[in-house]
């Protein structure tokens, strides 16, 4: 994505710039300051612009890898937000179940209600397009007026290399002793349907799960603050590490 922020720094005049991977089914965005746009970000513009100005109802499926915020903007909807486990299948039999209007994982997949129930980036990078055209404002101005919906969340996401060891020892000291805290952070609750979530205040949590495809560890995050979702991974990283 180098060369699409360094065009749009230095050329000017672009309102964004857009890109997929090799086989067009995630979507990566370039706002029009040269900045790269979250896919979490994505969801939520995407989701409010099909609500609000599409006029379209109906709530949203999501992974548990991804942002928070869009149970926070379907809240304010009055719409449902469910999480389903990692895989995009999981993502469009819970369309299906719940007549969702969006589905998308942080991943870079998304897709909408009536489409095809599966990852489509030309078509999420033309719906972008048309979100522009039919509200004739920036992305840095829609991010803006969706967060003062939502607040803010800041995630962060790491992959330690996995042994065959540390299949087997990390979840046996989950079970065996369940996190109270995270760092100085009080656990909420714990979900072990994928991976290990840890739900802490605030919409704050912390995802310990083993890659399905690559020997790794992926670490995930989301906090108040940036300094605080690298309080958590950091406290993630040392946990998995002393776990071996």
């Amino acid at each position: 994505l180098r060369l699409l922020v360094t065009t749009i720094q230095e050329g000017g005049g672009y309102d964004l710039g857009l890109a997929t991977d090799g086989d067009a089914d995630r979507i990566a965005i370039i706002d029009e300051k040269g900045r790269y746009i979250s896919t979490n970000d994505i969801l939520l513009l995407v989701y409010w612009y099909m609500h609000e100005v599409r006029e379209e109802r109906g709530g949203v499926v999501r992974n548990l890898a991804t942002t928070h915020l869009l149970d926070r903007l379907a809240a304010h909807f009055g719409e449902v937000s469910c999480e389903v486990p990692v895989g995009f299948k999981h993502i469009a039999a819970g369309m299906i179940k719940h007549n969702a209007l969006l589905g998308g994982e942080s991943s870079g997949g998304l897709t909408v209600r009536g489409w095809i129930l599966g990852k489509d980036g030309i078509f999420a990078s033309a719906l972008i397009v048309e979100m522009l055209a039919k509200t004739g404002k920036r992305l840095s101005q829609l991010q803006e007026e969706v967060w003062k919906i939502t607040g803010r969340l800041y995630a962060l996401e790491e992959g330690i290399p996995a042994t065959p060891e540390m299949r087997v020892a990390i979840p046996k000291r989950l079970a065996e002793t369940p996190i109270e805290k995270v760092g100085d952070y009080p656990v909420l609750k714990i979900s072990h349907y994928d991976g290990t979530k840890v739900l802490m205040a605030n919409d704050n949590w912390a995802l310990l799960r083993f890659s399905g495809t690559e020997p790794v560890l992926r670490l995930m995050v989301e906090a108040d603050s940036p300094e605080k979702a690298q309080e958590l991974i950091d406290w993630l990283k040392q946990f998995c590490l002393s776990s071996k």
